[in-house]
């Protein structure tokens, strides 16, 4: 029993020894690897992290039609009373929002010419190009938003008289009076001239379909290429053979 007691003792100090030299031999790995992985960061520097795109940016004139439908929905205004005052409201909106435009008109005819050139890039409306890329000065660019805008003004105000004349429905007209007034404030140009903002040209090209607009994407950051140790290595061999 003596002999055996012994064995036993002998072999658990065997094994006892054996996982203190698997643990050293671990210890001294683990290590060697954080020392290896600082030294390849100081010579490898990461490549910075390409930043988040923004979320889209939800404006007023986004929420408003649903807001003014579900209030049409509960209180019919042709009862109440107010067909005239909607009809009143629809021609007043639209004369402001022309006054507004030709207010606009003088500012961008007034400001100096620069001489600074603006890229335009191309249009692209359902995969097909509207208008090339062009280079225009910050007056021959806000002068053309401008017809734009006032087109854009011009043509929803006849169709919707139009409409409102054969079909008589009040909810397009109400809707008409609210959004001419906002779209028209929250435009880049009454932003630039009127509020004096920092806009920057071009502008950003509106959805046609009126979802929320995405920020553009911040540009990539250019990383610069690192060589490969192992070739650098081989390198610095050969130079030292010739």
């Amino acid at each position: 029993s003596s002999c055996l007691s012994a064995s036993i003792r002998a072999w658990l100090h065997l094994f006892d020894s054996g996982w203190a030299a698997l643990g050293v031999l671990l210890q001294g790995a683990v290590m060697s690897c954080d020392s290896n992985c600082e030294h390849d960061e100081g010579e490898h520097p990461k490549a910075p992290e390409p930043a988040m795109p923004g979320m889209p940016s939800m404006k007023l004139s986004q929420i408003l039609p649903m807001v003014v439908m579900m209030g049409l929905g509960k209180w019919d205004l042709d009862q109440m009373g107010y067909r005239r005052h909607a009809e009143v409201g629809f021609v007043t909106a639209q004369l402001v929002c022309w006054a507004v435009l030709a207010w606009l008109y003088t500012k961008i005819e007034g400001q100096p010419e620069d001489g600074v050139k603006i890229q335009v890039p191309e249009v692209k409306q359902l995969g097909q190009v509207v208008s090339p890329p062009i280079d225009q000065t910050t007056k021959e660019y806000d002068s053309v938003k401008l017809k734009e805008q006032a087109k854009q003004a011009v043509m929803g105000a006849v169709v919707l008289g139009g409409v409102y004349y054969k079909w008589e429905y009040l909810m397009p007209l109400v809707l008409q009076i609210l959004m001419t007034p906002l779209q028209l404030y929250e435009s880049p140009l009454f932003q630039l001239h009127i509020l004096k903002y920092d806009i920057k040209r071009p502008f950003p090209t509106a959805n046609p379909f009126g979802l929320p607009s995405a920020p553009e994407a911040p540009p990539a950051v250019a990383v610069p290429a690192v060589a490969d140790p192992a070739a650098v290595k081989d390198k610095k061999k050969k130079d030292k053979n010739t």
